[in-house]
């Protein structure tokens, strides 16, 4: 008898310790997807901010241009931006570059619903804006993507240069995310354009 009543409480024990092991596996699953997906957003914020703080448009160059097309994808905003920027990196000091190039960035798409950021960078401006270049992926798991630009004391939802051969003063950017959960969570910043106000001379 007192041994079934031992191996009873052994087995309430083991079942206890079980339990508490597995709920502390899935608490720390759940804390590295949270920490991979700030580090993600982080990492898209980081460079879509820093290529739209280097923006300009030439006056004197009309192949100079900044683009920010509106759109959705079911209920998920899918906006696309492209536009010449400072901030092509020569890695090659004999390349016959500049620092001036075209980025652009959008979210790519499949038939299996896996979406991931992209970023497409041309090295050269030429007569052909918005196309070219070679694209390579940023982070996965962002579903939307939505840009708002300011035009003096009003926010616009695209931009177009061709035009008025200007740029917005100031672009808002908001990433939508969505975990294996299912969960979604929406992220914002803004970034000025130093360059709004006039062309470079």
């Amino acid at each position: 008898m007192e041994v079934l009543i031992a191996t009873a409480i052994l087995a309430i024990v083991l079942s206890i310790v079980y339990g508490s092991f597995v709920q502390t596996r899935k608490v720390i699953g759940r804390a590295e997807g949270a920490v991979d997906e700030l580090r993600g957003v982080r990492t898209a914020f980081s460079r879509i901010t820093s290529d739209i703080s280097m923006a300009f448009i030439a006056r004197e160059d009309e192949n100079t241009f900044f683009a920010g097309k509106d759109a959705d994808a079911g209920s998920y905003p899918d906006d696309s931006i492209d536009f010449t920027s400072y901030s092509h990196r020569i890695r090659d000091k004999n390349a016959k570059e500049s620092d001036q190039g075209e980025v652009g960035y959008y979210i790519k798409r499949d038939f299996e619903g896996k979406t991931v950021l992209m970023k497409r960078e041309k090295k050269r401006i030429d007569k052909d804006p918005m196309y070219g270049g070679k694209a390579y992926e940023i982070s996965e798991d962002i579903v939307g993507l939505n840009f708002r630009y300011r035009e003096e004391d009003a926010w616009l939802d695209s931009w177009n240069s061709t035009a008025s051969h200007t740029l917005p003063k100031a672009v808002e950017i908001t990433i939508i995310i969505k975990d294996i959960t299912g969960a979604e969570r929406s992220y914002k910043t803004m970034k000025e354009i130093p360059l709004w106000k006039g062309d470079h001379e």
